[in-house]
């Protein structure tokens, strides 16, 4: 016999029970009370939400997205059912499934197109994944819908600068600003993302000074303030030391943890947000695939937002990957104590995204800095920087707060790109004319090295300037950077303009180039070593800083010296004498990467010996209680 139908009272009373049960935690029954509530009458949105609260409570995720997606089919705008699906959205992204977080937050806009953090927060979700033109819908979107937030062209300012749309970006900057004048961050960002990459570092660094001083306590404005000193010829190397020193002064050091001693393996972590295709994933990867590892074990912590196809090289070679974006200073500092960290190394110093405030905690006993920066951190608990003699040449030990470790050949080793194309002829030979080239970044580029540029071209009748870098391909940017060559005297007519490309497209363009030319005060550092392996020398400059000295060592490593220059005069010499001898220039080009190839520069084997033996005595005089100092090594 067929029970008779459960009226809409008793279904409610089945409800209310299975509410009572959830509060004293009793799940499953609040899950079988309120499901048949449904089964009776599925037509009442908050049933569906409530269910989707005992699921969630009950950690069924996707049960929960499901449920509160149920309510929302009935009512569209109950707004505990939605925030329960951006709270499974969210649950899910922060546990690392992307592809779950985007399901949720599109169901979510299908059942309501107007819900706005579901919006927001997937145009957050897909610049992560570097799916920036998607991205930049979402956020005009969301600005539609609350137009009154700054955020939105925050956000959307951030997108359009990484797809080096700069004028577009700076647009939305100003809009988030007329929004919010105050906003530190927005501020920031157009200093660092926009002014920077169109060559105004200076005035970059200005707007920075100005947020520094009204927002002193926040670490990332100090680091963005540190590392565009860099750029800027007009600083001495005093004020870019004593700039450092004083952020650091802000973190005494402290006693390091207690380490259980090499037992045998010495136990190395390596820190960075740049775990990609970046120069730091390239110069990391051969010794991460070189390590001793009778003698080394390795753990990468990897703060990278965007992880790519480098990524998952540097992860097959380390023996331990742990992800931090999700863990702050505090526990991931506890996280390399437990690990029992004998050496933490910093893999970006002032850079964006750096950890220097786990090395400020004194997360390991011994703490180093390489290959991410440009010299000194100014943190009193880094005790080395591993450079090299022609980096770091004698009596500049001062300007470092940390002792600096002179490796035998260059500071960094290499491995060029696989994919690489052939070495092209020398185009001076089939043009009739010279053409100088540099494919480095804009924020190197600057009022003096277009005077010293122009007065090559000077120097040189009818020869051409090609500049390639992503960012030339926006228009307002590119007028800007004819603007200096014009004011500089050069006939913008004679330089041309290119923007992005895929790696192996970016590289051909070298075989449009006979004679590289490096800026400066900050040089060009893997750009160099490409330029090198494409065949194509470089004539440098030098200077005092660490960051004007990266081709200095790379020139050395190819046997080229004789290419640093000992002042612009030596420099307009030294490229225009490349090119007057063209048959010379077609013989060196043809030569470079067999030159190249045989260098210590990439003999990831002798760097990873001579670091590991660094690593080795930096250990040794810490057990010994020694603390840090200056020391070289030697393969003699």
């Amino acid at each position: 016999m067929t029970p008779p139908p459960m009226t809409p009272h008793e279904a409610d009373g089945l409800h209310r029970q299975g509410l009572v049960a959830a509060q004293a935690g009793r799940f499953d029954e609040a899950l079988e009370l309120i499901g048949r509530a449904i089964a009776a009458y599925p037509s009442v949105p908050v049933w569906w939400a409530n269910y989707g609260l005992v699921m969630e409570s009950l950690g069924d995720v996707a049960g929960a997205a499901n449920a509160y997606a149920g309510a929302l089919n009935l009512d569209p705008s109950l707004e505990m059912a939605m925030d329960g699906l951006l709270t499974m959205a969210e649950t899910v992204r922060r546990a690392g499934d992307s592809a779950r977080a985007e399901a949720f937050f599109r169901r979510a806009i299908a059942l309501n197109p107007k819900t706005l953090a579901a919006v927001a927060n997937l145009g957050v979700l897909l610049r992560a994944q570097a799916r920036r033109a998607e991205a930049v819908t979402l956020y005009e979107r969301a600005g539609r819908l609350d137009p009154a937030n700054w955020a939105h062209p925050y956000n959307l300012g951030n997108a359009l600068a990484e797809m080096n749309r700069l004028g577009e970006a700076d647009d939305a900057y100003g809009a988030a600003l007329a929004l919010a004048p105050g906003r530190a961050e927005v501020r920031a960002n157009r200093a660092t993302r926009v002014l920077a990459m169109q060559g105004r570092a200076d005035e970059a660094l200005a707007e920075i000074d100005t947020v520094v001083a009204q927002h002193g306590n926040v670490d990332s404005l100090h680091a963005s303030r540190l590392y565009l000193m860099q750029f800027v010829p007009g600083l001495t190397m005093p004020a870019i030391a004593q700039a450092h020193a004083d952020w650091g002064a802000r973190y005494p050091d402290r006693p390091g943890p207690a380490v259980a001693a090499p037992a045998p393996k010495i136990r190395i972590g390596y820190v960075s947000p740049d775990f990609r295709a970046h120069p730091v994933g390239f110069f990391l990867e051969p010794v991460l695939a070189n390590h001793d590892r009778s003698a080394f074990e390795v753990v990468c912590y990897a703060n990278t937002a965007n992880p790519d196809w480098k990524t998952e090289r540097l992860m097959a070679h380390a023996d331990h990957w742990v992800w931090t974006t999700g863990l702050d200073d505090d526990a991931l500092a506890q996280r390399i104590q437990a690990d029992g960290i004998h050496i933490l190394v910093d893999l970006a110093g002032q850079t964006f995204g750096n950890r220097l405030p786990v090395f400020a905690r004194r997360a390991a006993p011994v703490q180093a800095t390489w290959a991410g920066y440009v010299g000194t951190t100014g943190l009193p608990a880094m005790d080395y920087l591993i450079s090299d003699s022609r980096q770091s040449p004698p009596g500049s030990d001062g300007w470092c707060i940390e002792g600096v470790v002179r490796m035998p050949d260059a500071y960094v080793p290499w491995a060029p790109p696989e994919d690489a194309p052939a070495v092209a002829s020398l185009p001076l030979a089939t043009r009739g004319h010279a053409t100088f080239g540099s494919f480095n970044a804009l924020p190197k580029l600057n009022a003096e090295v277009a005077a010293l540029w122009a007065r090559v071209l000077g120097a040189v009748p009818g020869s051409r300037l090609l500049l390639r870098t992503p960012g030339l391909d926006d228009a307002g940017t590119a007028a800007r950077t004819l603007a200096l060559f014009e004011r500089a005297g050069l006939d913008p007519a004679r330089v041309d303009l290119r923007g992005g490309a895929p790696h192996r497209e970016f590289l051909a363009g070298y075989g449009e180039v006979d004679v590289a030319l490096d800026p400066f005060p900050y040089s060009g550092g893997l750009t160099t070593l490409e330029a090198l392996w494409m065949g194509v020398p470089v004539v440098t400059l030098g200077g005092d800083r660490f960051c004007a000295r990266h081709s200095v060592t790379h020139l050395a490593s190819a046997g080229l010296s004789d290419l640093v220059a000992d002042g612009p005069d030596g420099y307009v010499a030294k490229a225009a004498a490349l090119v007057a001898d063209p048959a010379a220039l077609a013989a060196l080009r043809g030569g470079l990467r067999d030159r190249l190839a045989a260098s210590p520069a990439l003999n990831g084997v002798r760097f990873t010996r001579a670091l590991e033996a660094a690593f080795g005595v930096m250990w040794q005089r810490f057990q010994a209680g020694q603390g840090r100092a200056s020391f070289a090594l030697s393969f003699d």
